[in-house]
């Protein structure tokens, strides 16, 4: 579509919220040709217009939610420039992406292995998204108003995570709230959406839908993954503990140390620390080692860079056949069906 003489095509030092889709939805070029607005609220950018590949939808639900469905290719790198003045959260489900945020004073966020991510993006602090040219982009990409997010879904501040309430006060800093492998339904629904046969209002509907389900999705993996559970342990020497396991685990999950000999290194019994753990996390240490492996094994599956006798000895099992039987007993399927399964998410280009 040709722009209006009211829609103002945005500079690229220019800076605005996240959440503005009037800017968002015109972006990538000026040329005559790169638009179609599809939907009243909906606006489809056709990136070999401009030299790349593939399309990107971007659609505005309300002023509290901004929804990019992307499968495309960008001919060069990319530099969005953003000034937020309220906290939001982004959530990400990508099958590919080359994508790195940039805020003053920290290392930047990187997001480029296929993945659910959770991220806060808080208030009054400038960002810059860096795209990678030449990179495939595909995947489902959400920002929303930090304030109004729990009353969107008819949630109340119980059903949610802690991590997730003190992303919606502003009191958690820049950065991924929480992170999590694709499994065969996640990674169907993300390239089924990119895929959609329907158009118009319709294909808004079906997004809004799909969408929900994401973060139904989001919100249950984060209630199942280890984090402190605050008031479940009374001592501050049983917090520390429990922290303190789960710090040497996130390290050496590949290859963990006897439970006695972890036990002995924070300073305790093993006894005790298997109570604190268990009590803290809501799982047991060989448990979460477990589910630690296996959520790497499904990240390297889906890389597909990997043979599976590598990615089995990567996540520390020295014969591919116990991995097989591990992978098996904790996904529902073997390593080899899982990585079939990633074959139909690559979704070809327009």
């Amino acid at each position: 579509m040709t722009l209006a003489p009211t829609e103002k095509q945005p500079s690229p030092n220019e800076t605005w919220s996240p959440l503005d889709f009037d800017r968002e939805s015109f972006r990538v070029s000026t040329v005559e040709g790169s638009f179609k607005r599809f939907a009243r609220n909906g606006v489809r950018t056709f990136h070999h217009v401009v030299g790349g590949r593939g399309i990107a939808d971007t659609v505005r639900f309300d002023d509290g939610v901004l929804l990019t469905v992307v499968n495309c290719v960008l001919p060069l790198m990319a530099r969005w420039r953003y000034d937020n003045d309220e906290p939001l959260i982004m959530l990400r489900a990508s099958l590919s992406c080359e994508v790195a945020y940039h805020y003053d004073g920290i290392a930047p966020i990187i997001f480029n292995r296929p993945e659910v991510t959770l991220a806060c993006l808080p208030a009054g602090q400038n960002l810059s998204v860096d795209v990678i040219g030449g990179a495939r982009q595909q995947g489902l990409i959400a920002l929303f108003r930090a304030s109004s997010f729990a009353a969107r879904y008819g949630l109340q501040p119980d059903d949610l995570p802690p991590e997730m309430r003190d992303a919606f006060t502003g009191n958690r800093p820049v950065g991924r709230i929480a992170s999590f492998p694709l499994d065969q339904h996640i990674a169907g629904l993300v390239a089924d959406t990119i895929d959609s046969r329907l158009d118009g209002e319709m294909r808004v509907v079906q997004y809004a839908g799909r969408l929900a389900e994401l973060v139904a999705y989001t919100i249950d993996a984060m209630q199942h993954t280890p984090s402190s559970r605050g008031g479940a342990l009374h001592l501050r020497r049983d917090v520390q503990l429990a922290q303190a396991a789960l710090n040497r685990l996130q390290k050496d999950y590949r290859r963990p140390p006897l439970f006695a000999e972890l036990a002995k290194d924070v300073g305790t019994n093993q006894n005790k620390l298997k109570a604190v753990f268990k009590e803290a996390f809501g799982l047991t240490m060989a448990e979460y080692c477990l589910e630690r492996r296996m959520r790497e094994a499904q990240l390297l599956l889906m890389e597909a860079t990997l043979t599976i006798a590598q990615v089995a000895d990567r996540v520390g099992y020295e014969h591919q056949s116990s991995f097989a039987a591990a992978f098996r007993g904790h996904v529902g399927m073997s390593a080899r069906e899982y990585r079939q399964h990633r074959a139909p998410f690559s979704q070809t280009l327009e």
